[in-house]
């Protein structure tokens, strides 16, 4: 019996349903004549680029490239123009202690880098024209200034919510400051409050407590912009920093009137769900939403969008590019991935480093980089793991003879795979039983005489350091009379 993989992690509400685990692996779509139709491969690793450990207290809490190329950082309430790794940081300054809490916004005008968010709702700027002298980080004192959760960039406009409040507010196009006093609207559609704003395209997306609305540039005397027609979605945000723009879309962790929990897909004027029953079940048993995180990468074609939950010591993959969910970790198999936030680097021409994706650390002053060919994170084993579907024959008793992985492991060391079973439909496993094929490119990883049970479900783990490729499994057995 062949076993091939057609979804990524799906351990349903009832394990007898569905058992699917998938952690620190993702998959790509075969063409119709491959032998199996996806093939599995190593999610990437990281490596450090710049630890300030001893020089600056506490984790990076945002990163961002400016549209000039240069690159913003803030570790614990301390701001950096980070040169690269070969580099010393230049300090722009600091922040208020108030603000020195929870996550960031970061954007830019193409003349001034804007930072808001933190405890407080402050925010902070600098001329990113000269981000190599310190201590240009000025705090924004503005009579027009409402405070902001997030911070975007649409049509020469900086775009900014007042938080706790139905109301958003813009600068005047192509300057920060003075602010207008003028140049404000409110949230309308429907009676709750702006969470944050965001911009996709040529439109902000107002994305509220319960519902959301999209507002155009209308090139309004008074106030630019203005509510798009029959615009309003029936699903709002609960947690202002799981939003992220990537491929071509808007991704938010939502909530309605009734209820809370799916991941959403913006585009156009609506709206779709891309979470599925089984990681919305797992997302509801964190005893806290509000503080989820929302970052995304690009490498190798797949565009993943992460979501990291403190508050339920998770960190979870959605590839936008097969629609498939997986796990990521940290040195075990629970244990959440280190990245706090993301960005890419190298996006300007003849500025930094080409085509990398670097990530701040959440549990030091540490700017690490995303990396296909890292099979190790920064020298900490990268645990994976892969179950298969249920195994079983109109419940009948089955001897389990043969359970073999089309998995080619000749490039990984310790090229050791460990097989658990499960004989009652997934709820618990047994012992591990380690099998390698001593790096021949032809070897097989092949286990015998499995024993008997009625609704298997098999489990494979590694953590070997190099390249693999897992397409799927076989497995014989035989169906017995009772």
């Amino acid at each position: 019996m062949k076993l091939p993989i057609h979804q990524g992690s799906y351990n349903a509400r009832s394990p007898i349903a569905n058992a699917q685990v998938c952690i620190n692996l993702y998959f790509e779509q075969n063409p119709p004549d491959a032998p199996f139709p996806v093939t599995g491969y190593p999610a990437p690793g990281l490596t450090v680029l710049s630890d300030y450990s001893g020089q600056i207290d506490g984790f990076v809490r945002g990163i961002y490239e400016c549209s000039n190329g240069a690159i913003i950082v803030v570790i614990g309430n301390t701001v950096i123009s980070w040169q690269g790794p070969s580099q010393p940081p230049v300090t722009l300054g600091i922040i208020d202690s108030g603000d020195a809490g929870g996550p960031v916004s970061i954007c830019d005008n193409q003349t001034d880098v804007v930072i808001v968010g933190g405890g407080s709702g402050s925010g902070y700027y600098a001329p990113i024209a000269a981000l190599t002298a310190n201590s240009l980080l000025t705090m924004n004192t503005d009579p027009a200034w409402l405070g902001s959760t997030r911070v975007d960039y649409i049509d020469t406009f900086m775009i900014f919510n007042q938080p706790q409040s139905a109301i958003f507010y813009t600068t005047l196009s192509n300057q920060l400051l003075p602010l207008d006093a003028t140049y404000f609207a409110a949230k309308e559609g429907w009676n709750d409050l702006l969470v944050c704003a965001a911009c996709l395209h040529d439109n902000i997306w107002l994305l509220g407590n319960t519902t959301a609305e999209v507002w155009f540039n209308a090139g309004g005397a008074t106030f630019p912009f203005a509510r798009m027609p029959n615009s309003i979605l029936q699903q709002g945000c609960i947690a202002p920093y799981s939003v992220v723009v990537v491929d071509n879309a808007l991704y938010w962790l939502s909530q309605d009137r009734y209820g809370r929990n799916m991941l959403m897909r913006g585009e156009g004027y609506s709206a779709r769900r891309v979470s599925t029953f089984a990681v919305e079940d797992e997302w509801s048993k964190y005893s806290n939403l509000y503080d989820a995180i929302g970052m995304a990468y690009q490498i190798g074609g797949h565009e993943v969008v992460g979501l990291y939950f403190p508050s339920g010591n998770a960190w979870w993959a959605y590839d936008a590019s097969t629609q498939l969910w997986h796990k990521r970790t940290f040195g075990d198999l629970t244990t959440p991935w280190l990245p706090y936030c993301m960005c890419g680097w190298g996006s300007v021409a003849g500025v930094g480093y080409p085509n990398a994706v670097i990530a701040g650390d959440r549990t030091g002053p540490r700017i690490l980089q995303v990396d296909r060919n890292a099979y190790t994170d920064n020298g900490t084993p990268i645990v994976r793991q892969r179950t298969w579907m249920h195994q079983q024959q109109d419940g009948q008793r089955i001897a389990y003879t043969r359970f073999a992985l089309s998995m080619t492991g000749a490039q990984m060391t310790p090229d050791t795979v460990i097989l658990q079973w499960s004989d009652d439909a997934g709820q618990t496993f047994g012992a591990q039983v380690p099998q390698t094929v001593n790096n021949q490119t032809n070897g097989q990883y092949l286990w015998r005489r499995l024993g008997y049970g009625r609704d298997r479900v098999y489990s494979a783990i590694w953590s070997g350091e190099g390249e693999f490729a897992l397409n799927g499994a076989y497995s014989d057995g035989i169906p017995e009379a009772t």
